[in-house]
């Protein structure tokens, strides 16, 4: 039994030997993956952040820029990258005849699912064979894609698609697709509706996944693990041979399982240790363990076999002597011997060291004159059961000689001659202090949770599989729980705000892989009932003695007040108070940011100056009252005329100011300027008045060397030339270009 107990023990030993071994290799093998991976994303929000900087780009721009980058050669697996821009479906004739001129021939096609606006494939490397089948096609139309780019549009974040098949190539080749979006900068983009407003398009990149992965884990990765990798249900990934086969009928089971987020989306990482890998760390000692102790056993058997011969008459019947001193005195636990009535028969110098007593003062004594009253009945049945032949284990209590209370884990295992049992040997371990230990880590428990749950902060912790294991009182009201109990086990997608649970989910992944602390960062809380609130998050990994992350310590408050308050500073920083327009100083800087744009990119830009014609005569007739409700209006329709992406200004009075940045030609911009003297003929209702007034504009366009002074000066000269055309018309500013 020994020898036996002693090979389990090695061959147990060896096995946990190497199955440390296999989590920490295929720990750094994560490692290497989620940076090989976060590699080639970082490559998408390169290119992202070169078309924001830049603006709408030309084919021979964005061919210029990959160039300098060299995507396709430095990053295996890469299919394409590109960048769809937002199309709308009422634009789609104009902007297709813009892109002519570059790509002959080009259109936009495909089932797209949105159905205001079109994503048309078109700047893209590589432009191949494979690409020009595929220009021009909405992508839109493939659900995987859409999907991936709805969420990155909303969010702000880089998402990644599901796997799915490539539009062109092979069509069976798994891969997935990369979307990080592209705003406008001129516009807000803090909420959902902010950026679907301000989105331009997505920068995009198409990945092989099995390259991809294959160079970011490397080839010695591959002499040590196979490699599962699931994205929900969907395998992304399998190496090596036999990959079809379930997890536990690879040659040493899963050796570490593990999560990791790429593109907000969990990946599920399975990793088998290969038979070269576990011959590493194999050990022939439990060879040599067995062989020994078999040949030592063979050699006992015989002598015992001889030495029971001499003495059968002596040892026959229950009157037996078993020699307990000598084989137990040396076992590290107290160990003791019962006789069928309870009784003590002999015990170590350990369990009289524990027990307090002496030999003689124990031999005799019954084992339940020192069992606490609560613990008897459970070991009178514990007794009973040996008894019956069954080994038992269980926790008791007995009072030592010194008369101290005293905590024992208990083995008893009978002892049989034939079917009858003789003997009960009892092992014993003191377990008091370790009892004390768990009683006073519960106490400080109790009491750490009393501290947390009466400040204001919210405060959770949530294991390495992003599951809550638990919170102060303020989180469970915000997550809409009635007790912190209800937490455990839960998780983002659970709770009140499973419309940020992915960004959650994703910077949770980020800091427990960095195993660095994020403190005090800002970030908005999307709750189910469609309420926004902001908070100030910190992000605490949790390690354990050796080192290894295996938690995360959340803490955070509700800053929404400030971040209103905020808000409401640079409204009236930037807006008029009365219109919601922008003011001089917001209009002001946008020109100028015009200018410095044309000045870098060439093109051309439109500005109009204009008024309310007769206003003073509103004002002197009706009260300012009704003059502040006529500028409302007036504001009003000019908004409702204009394009969205224009600025309109209100520069004081009832003066006025509309930048049209980066137009086609000088048409567009008179065509609405008439839009907007049109727009005004109706009458205006204010109160129970109806108010029937014009408005005289002026024209002027942006020539080389204008100052933002200039063209206002320009615009406001060919005003008072419409008025003195008879008003309610538009004039258009014609002095020759200014030269630097």
């Amino acid at each position: 039994m020994v020898t036996l107990l002693a090979f389990l023990a090695q061959q147990r030993t060896q096995r946990e030997r190497i199955a440390i071994h296999a989590r920490a290799d295929a720990t750094e093998s994560v490692l290497a993956l989620q940076n090989g991976v976060d590699a080639y994303l970082k490559l998408t929000k390169a290119f992202a952040g070169f078309i924001a900087a830049s603006g709408p780009t030309s084919l021979k721009d964005y061919d210029a820029y990959l160039a300098t980058v060299d995507a396709l050669t430095e990053h295996p697996g890469l299919r394409s990258i590109g960048y769809v821009p937002r199309v709308p479906r009422a634009a789609k004739g104009q902007f297709e005849s813009r892109m002519q001129g570059e790509a002959p021939g080009f259109s936009i096609n495909g089932p797209g699912a949105d159905a205001v606006d079109t994503f048309p494939y078109l700047y893209a490397l590589p432009r191949d064979a494979h690409f020009r089948p595929i220009r021009g096609r909405d992508f839109a139309g493939v659900p995987q894609r859409w999907a991936a780019m709805q969420q990155a549009r909303d969010s702000g974040q880089t998402i990644a698609t599901e796997r799915h098949h490539n539009l062109s190539g092979p069509r069976t080749e798994p891969i997935i697709g990369v979307f990080t979006p592209i705003y406008d900068l001129a516009m807000p983009s803090a909420t959902v509706e902010e950026r679907r407003a301000a989105l331009r398009g997505f920068v995009f990149s198409i990945y092989h996944v099995p390259a991809m992965i294959d160079r970011a884990l490397g080839n010695a990765f591959r002499t040590e693990f196979d490699l599962d990798i699931l994205d929900g249900s969907t395998h992304l990934y399998r190496s090596g041979r036999g990959s079809g086969a379930v997890p536990n009928q690879r040659a040493f089971g899963v050796a570490h399982r593990q999560s990791m987020m790429v593109g907000g989306r969990q990946w599920e990482l399975a990793f088998f240790a290969k038979p070269e890998y576990l011959a590493r760390y194999e050990s022939s000692m439990g060879a040599v363990i067995l062989a020994g102790g078999l040949l030592s056993s063979l050699g006992m058997s015989w002598a015992l076999a001889a030495w029971l011969g001499r003495n059968r008459s002596r040892l026959r019947g229950d009157q037996q002597t078993l020699r307990f001193d000598e084989v137990f005195e040396s076992h590290p636990s107290a160990v003791y011997l019962l006789d069928a009535q309870r009784r003590f028969t002999n015990a170590n110098s350990r369990a009289l060291m524990e027990f307090k007593m002496s030999k003689e003062e124990l031999i005799g004594k019954s084992v339940e004159d020192m069992i606490v009253p609560e613990k008897q009945d459970l070991a009178r049945a514990q007794f009973q059961e040996t008894l019956r032949g069954n080994s038992v284990t269980y926790n008791s209590a007995i009072v030592d000689g010194e008369g101290k209370l005293i905590q024992l884990s208990v083995i008893m295992i009978p002892i049989k001659t034939g079917d009858k049992v003789i003997h009960i040997v009892g092992i014993a371990e003191n377990i008091t202090a370790q009892r004390q230990r768990a009683w006073e880590l519960k106490e400080s428990k109790q009491m750490l949770q009393l501290v947390i749950d009466h400040i204001p902060q919210r405060v959770f912790w949530k294991n390495t599989k992003l599951e809550y294991l638990g919170c102060n009182k303020a989180f469970c009201h915000d997550a809409g729980l009635e007790q912190p109990e209800q937490i455990i086990g839960k998780n983002d997608f659970d709770l009140a705000w499973r419309a940020s649970a992915e960004l959650y989910r994703a910077d949770d992944a980020a800091t427990l892989r960095s195993g660095h602390a994020r403190i005090n960062y800002e970030e908005p809380q999307y709750r189910n009932d469609g309420s926004v609130s902001w908070l100030r998050t910190s992000k605490i990994p949790l390690t354990n003695i050796d080192g290894e992350t295996v938690a995360l310590l959340g803490v955070y408050e509700d800053i929404t007040e400030r971040k209103q308050m905020e808000s409401q500073l640079r409204e009236l920083a930037h807006y008029d108070g009365l219109t919601k327009l922008a003011n001089r100083t917001f209009f002001y800087q946008h020109l100028e940011q015009a200018i410095s744009r044309i000045k870098r990119k060439g093109g051309m830009f439109a500005l109009m100056y204009f008024d309310i014609d007769h206003f003073k005569s509103v004002n002197d007739t009706h009260g300012h009252d009704v003059g502040d409700a006529l500028l409302t209006a007036f504001s009003a329709r000019i908004k409702a005329t204009v394009r969205d992406m224009d600025l309109v200004a209100r520069l004081g009075g009832d003066e006025f100011a509309l930048l049209l940045d980066d137009i086609s030609d000088r048409a567009g911009a008179e065509y609405v300027a008439g839009k907007l003297v049109n727009a005004m003929h109706p009458a205006f209702e204010v109160g129970e008045l109806r108010l029937k007034v014009s408005t005289s504009i002026g024209v002027a366009y942006y020539a080389r060397g204008m100052s933002a002074d200039d063209i206002i000066r320009r615009a406001d000269g060919a005003m008072y030339i419409a008025k003195r055309g008879g008003r309610d018309r538009y004039a258009v500013d014609a002095e020759p270009n200014i030269e630097p």
